[in-house]
């Protein structure tokens, strides 16, 4: 992963002194997809090389935020019992410290004062010096970049391009040109002669940073934090820059767009040093020393301490419903046993509780968790004129298509040619919309035909979820487009069904259980959707691998591999809304009789735990007090509701990712906070399953635990705002808050807090692995990003031990629970 996030472009007029900083500072902005193929990211995946506490003390000192919630928030934490006191002893421990609870007690009972944040830009200095709080010359360079930004970006929804077809126009060229000629910069700045300085910027863009650095005289190690510290001024636009690049990497195309964002905010530094008084440059000097000292950083040293103590009051929690389930348990074990059916599910949080109530109502169903792209990591080519939608983890890139067919040219020429028509019809009324002249005309001319569809909406009864058309795909390679061979599908199956340690005793039906979300008038709809799919339902592939897995020729091949999936075995793709806790089986039309009844047991089982889910999940939805049935019509209400902000709470509350079979946790309640992931020890000696688990599974849960962690913690920064105030950006760019331009990124505040109360409570991720120390040990050494994230703090690993759990600690394993 970090190899293909190594796309800043070799500025060659600059020595390779200036390159290395300017260099690192864009690596540390995470990337960010666009609204239809939204994905959680960690936001501090730049910084996870260093431990958390340090990544803390270098945002604080470049972007003025801290990481961790304020005082008050563990102060009511502790008030409440959230915190006990053998929590607080535990995190004390942890950190080496003298301190006594009593000590940590008192500290957190008083208000301490906090520092100034520091002003590493030369640019906030004009606001200090003029006293005006609401404006300066940060806010106006960075609202402007904004809206080049916006402007450049947008490829859908202006009407007039901003940028032509050309491949070779570049961000930074388009906002040289909009300074240029923007006649108010004088005065939107309050620097007479900022346009004429604009003026004699060189037009190549290394020339420009070339100029910039040498006026700004910043080099090394303070040139990194300088370019940091200005891309987190501009940090939504900035992160998708980031994604920008990030994608281009992974489909081998070559992109600076990170690099042009960030020569463009340091030529804005240069104007600021240029015309800059004597007592800004004065006041400017002092703060870079103050940042050569590290500052005072005690207060967030203690934070850090009370918020280990909040994780490891959840952790304890877990450990207790992982005890109490391991009871209930029956003495016996039937795993010998062949279960009546199987049903795989995404490993998403949301799954547990379906899969809990599931084993409940049909104890002949053995349920397994996997990543629910499937394995089978592909985009997807619609029937129209639509690009092709990714349908795999953000991280990987898609190696196979799958084209839908209609099972012969003729009926796919015929129904592209529908599609394109319909697609222009309404091209066109977009561009009667957003004309110059439609202010006047449209609104009086086609307003009536609209008020069937508003009032529809309004009364709540537009927009029901449709059922996908059952449509044939035809798979085949990324590149070149060939058919997959026999032999490469049946490594595709393969690696799918060791993935999820599913090898041997097939049940005679197996269910590949995908999913997705249903929302009305939601920009954010893909971030409830399946995030293995790439912010796409997971239907689709879950259709793909039951083809593959029923394909006679797969199964002889698997044969041959020692996977050996018996004659009586079927399997179907279903799809679990998330949104209703419905789910609905995918080609019906194909399932043999033999299987009829057994398909209609799993549906009772499936109808059966959806009406236990629904109670689950309705006092956070403020639903309860209804029956069964005005339940089920209250949840599918939301789906309709054009003015719902909280259709349902997505992935809110995730805390915990498990790495073991399902009989070390089936039984026990873990309150849709934990990931599931089957992971079976015994097949896999050399560890290599382990490994590819660790180094995708476990970052991707990473990701999702850490996008809502700062969602909550920094919202101001790494969230969404407000989404009644959103507006959105170039069709699928982003959104921003009102008539602002700064890019919003992360998650809407809606979706983490209830209005009263956060819905999700920021502790990083807890991984708990079924597997020998030696085995994990060993893929810490061979992946580096994963062991960045463990021994930096970012996530805390755990192994179930013959003593119980023990915790990973710098090389020794230490027994917690």
């Amino acid at each position: 992963m970090s190899g293909v996030s190594e796309s800043v472009p070799d500025l060659g007029a600059m020595t390779d002194d200036w390159q290395k900083p300017f260099r690192q500072a864009c690596e540390l902005i995470a990337p960010v997809w666009p609204l239809d193929q939204w994905i959680a990211v960690n936001p501090f995946w730049g910084l996870r090389h260093l431990p958390a506490s340090r990544a803390d003390q270098v945002l604080g000192e470049r972007g003025g935020f801290s990481m961790l919630m304020p005082t008050e928030f563990y102060r009511e934490a502790w008030q409440g019992g959230r915190i006990r006191r053998e929590d607080l002893q535990a995190s004390i421990a942890q950190r080496g410290d003298v301190q006594s609870t009593a000590w940590y007690l008192d500290w957190l009972g008083r208000a301490p004062s906090t520092r100034a944040p520091l002003k590493s830009s030369i640019l906030d200095t004009y606001r200090l010096a003029s006293g005006d709080d609401q404006g300066g010359l940060a806010d106006t360079a960075c609202n402007q970049v904004s809206r080049v930004c916006g402007a450049f970006f947008d490829q859908r929804q202006g009407r007039w391009s901003a940028v032509d077809d050309s491949p070779e126009t570049g961000l930074f060229q388009f906002w040289l040109e909009s300074a240029r000629s923007d006649l108010s910069l004088d005065f939107s700045t309050g620097l007479k002669g900022a346009r004429a300085f604009f003026k004699s910027v060189p037009d190549k863009m290394d020339q420009a940073i070339s100029d910039a650095l040498n006026r700004i005289g910043v080099f090394g190690e303070e040139l990194e934090a300088l370019c940091h510290s200005l891309l987190l001024k501009v940090n939504g636009w900035a992160s998708w820059c980031r994604g920008e690049d990030w994608r281009a990497g992974l489909e081998g195309r070559s992109s600076d767009r990170c690099a042009e964002i960030l020569a463009i905010m340091l030529v804005w530094e240069s104007a600021g040093v240029a015309f800059a008084t004597t007592a800004q440059k004065d006041e400017w000097q002092r703060q870079r020393a103050r940042a050569r000292r590290n500052g005072d950083h005690d207060i967030r040293t203690r934070l850090w301490v009370w918020q280990r103590a909040f994780e490891i009051g959840y952790q304890r929690t877990l450990w207790s419903a992982l005890a109490a389930g391991h009871e209930k348990q029956p003495a016996s074990d039937h795993e010998s046993e062949r279960p009546d059916a199987q049903a795989v599910f995404c490993i998403d949080v949301r799954s547990e509780v379906m899969r809990r109530h599931l084993e409940e109502v049909y104890p002949g169903v053995q349920t397994l968790g996997f990543a629910g792209f499937f394995g089978m990591p592909i985009d997807h080519q619609q029937h129209g004129p639509f690009a092709p939608a990714r349908r795999l983890p953000g991280l990987l890139p898609a190696s196979y298509r799958l084209i839908d067919t209609r099972g012969s040219l003729r009926e796919d020429l015929a129904e592209n040619r529908s599609l394109d028509q319909r697609e222009i019809a309404r091209e066109s009324v977009r561009k009667a919309k957003y004309t110059s002249l439609s202010t006047f005309t449209l609104v009086e001319t086609t307003g009536l035909a609209w008020a069937w569809k508003l009032l529809k909406d309004s009364l709540k009864k537009g927009h029901r979820a449709k059922d996908e058309k059952a449509v044939e795909g035809r798979l085949v390679h990324s590149l070149g487009g060939d058919p997959l061979s026999d032999p490469q599908k049946v490594a595709l199956v393969a690696n799918m069904l060791r993935g999820m340690s599913l090898t041997n005793g097939f049940a005679p039906l197996l269910a590949l259980v995908g999913h997705g979300s249903h929302t009305d008038n939601n920009p954010n709809q893909a971030g409830l959707e399946c995030g293995a799919c790439g912010g796409q339902s997971g239907g689709v592939n879950a259709r793909l691998a039951a083809r593959l897995l029923n394909d006679p020729q797969v199964r002889a091949g698997l044969a041959d591999e020692g996977i050996r999936i018996p004659d009586f075995t079927w399997v179907v793709a279903a799809e679990h809304c998330t949104a209703t806790d419905k789910v609905t089986i995918a080609d019906r039309h194909l399932i043999p009789d033999s299987h009829v009844q057994r398909l209609a047991d799993l549906e009772a089982g499936f109808a059966g735990a959806g009406v236990r889910v629904r109670k689950e999940r309705a006092t956070p939805l403020k639903l309860n007090g209804l029956d069964d049935a005005n339940l089920e019509e209250a949840m599918e209400t939301r789906t309709r509701d054009w003015s719902e902000v909280r259709p349902e709470w997505g992935l809110a509350n995730n805390a915990a990712i498990i790495f073991a079979k399902r009989n070390k946790t089936r039984g026990c309640d873990l309150s849709g906070r934990v990931f599931l992931h089957d992971y079976d020890p015994a097949q896999d000696a050399d560890g290599a399953l382990l490994e590819s688990l660790l180094a995708a599974p476990m970052v991707v849960a990473n990701w999702i635990n850490l996008q809502y962690f700062a969602s909550v913690t920094v919202p101001e920064v790494y969230g969404a705002g407000n989404k009644l105030l959103h507006s959105v950006v170039g069709g699928n760019v982003g959104v921003v808050e009102g008539n602002g331009a700064h890019l919003r990124i992360g998650l809407p505040l809606q979706s983490v807090h209830d209005g009263t109360y956060w819905r999700h409570e920021p502790v990083r991720l807890t991984v708990l692995i079924d597997a020998p120390a030696d085995r994990i040990e060993s893929v810490l050494h061979r992946q580096r990003d994963v062991a960045a994230l463990v021994d930096n703090q970012w996530v805390s690993l755990h192994r179930m031990a013959d003593q119980g759990i023990v915790r990973y600690d710098n090389g020794r394993w230490i027994e917690v629970g």
